[in-house]
């Protein structure tokens, strides 16, 4: 084992407002060995995040109460399904729960090796709301700790953002992604988060191709791969720009995999031509002193098996190797655009998440039928 170094896997999934429990070891173990084959050797890592956006209808987003079966459900299973891998390598369970933490329909879970390393103090957790009316439509979940190997005096804290931005085409629309970053960074960050040794931003961050969909694309082409990433990719362009601010100070490693929304559901490899099909499910990571040091890693799509068909994304993993903290790499500071909110907001977001809550319930148990259905009634009533 390399104790100067950091092994991490991070995946995100938008599972597209349901998560079949019935399938729930098969999803997960996707997720967690994306290309395991049974064959060659796993390298099991130090770190295991799995950030899921939609785990849920929006609607059930705002009774974390009626969640929490579901998120506890995926936990253990994904603490199993390690576990499962290193009694068959090593003979003796070593994974646990570290943290979880949620808000509205999205999910951060993070899982450790729990033989090796230690945590200290409290695990922090934040979220951010940036949907409509402030409420969690949309927004992003944090959790932080520090960690270190056992017997080793440098604590380092890990930060990990999982994010679900703002939807659909079109300039007004990337704009409004972009406000979303700078508000949920400004309202899960303080001078401790932003020092973090190690962060990462992960989720449907929803950024688009903005040329028209041809179908006649072949995204198995890496020259056309290369080719739309460049000059037809909004989160790209955006930061090439030397006066924008967002994701100032983040790495991501290059992207050599097909877009990975949306497709249509229960097919493998066809796009729904509703959509121009991008690369909607990304993961960044904090910059390091040292530039090579941001290199060392996999980033990946996750095979659609059969498991991951009920949704229209396709999951992204990264697999990375990080340095371990000196004093020089890894300290340098965020850059976080401070977000202006209104007194009222808080009040707002939560009035609109009940709202929101409770006409989704009426509707999912076809409740507005039996309401409609009584006040023409009266009104039948009253004219007769």
């Amino acid at each position: 084992m390399d104790t100067n170094r950091w092994k991490v896997s991070v995946t995100t999934f938008n599972c597209g407002k349901e998560f079949p429990v019935e399938n729930a070891k098969a999803i997960v173990n996707q997720l967690l060995f994306p290309y395991d084959d049974g064959i060659s050797q796993l390298e099991l890592q130090d770190i295991y995040v799995l950030g899921f956006q939609e785990l849920v209808p929006i609607w059930q987003g705002s009774f974390p109460t009626v969640n929490r079966d579901l998120i506890n459900g995926i936990t253990t299973t994904a603490t199993n399904c390690l576990n499962e891998k290193v009694i068959a390598v090593e003979g003796n369970e070593q994974y646990s729960c570290l943290g979880v933490n949620s808000i509205g329909a999205i999910t951060v879970i993070v899982l450790y090796n729990n033989n090796v390393l230690s945590v200290k103090g409290n695990v922090l957790r934040r979220n951010g709301k940036c949907g409509w009316f402030s409420t969690n439509l949309k927004g992003g979940t944090l959790i932080s700790f520090n960690i270190a190997r056992n017997a080793d005096e440098t604590w380092e804290r890990f930060s990990f953002v999982c994010a679900h931005l703002n939807a659909n085409e079109g300039v007004s629309n990337r704009n409004q992604r972009i406000n979303d970053y700078k508000r949920i960074m400004s309202e899960v960050c303080d001078p401790k988060i932003t020092e973090s040794d190690h962060f990462f931003f992960l989720g449907d961050l929803n950024f688009r191709v903005t040329s028209p969909y041809d179908p006649a694309t072949d995204y198995s082409s890496a020259t056309t791969l290369r080719r739309l990433l460049e000059d037809n990719e909004e989160l790209n362009l955006l930061r090439r720009k030397e006066d924008e601010q967002i994701f100032k100070g983040f790495h991501e490693l290059e992207i050599k995999f097909p877009p990975t929304y949306k497709f249509k559901l229960f097919e493998e490899q066809t796009y729904n031509p509703k959509r121009t099909p991008s690369w909607c499910d990304r993961i960044l990571y904090k910059t390091y002193a040292t530039p090579t040091s941001t290199q060392d890693g996999i980033y990946r799509s996750v095979p659609r098996s059969k498991a991951l068909l009920f949704s229209d994304h396709q999951p992204v993993n990264l697999t990375v190797t990080l340095p371990r903290s000196t004093g020089e790499t890894g300290r340098s500071l965020l850059y976080i655009e401070k977000y202006a909110l209104g007194w009222s907001s808080g009040l707002i977001g939560q009035v609109g998440d009940a709202v929101i809550g409770y006409c989704g319930w009426l509707m999912a148990k076809n409740a507005h039928y039996w309401i409609l259905g009584s006040v023409l009634l009266y009104v039948l009533l009253k004219i007769l």
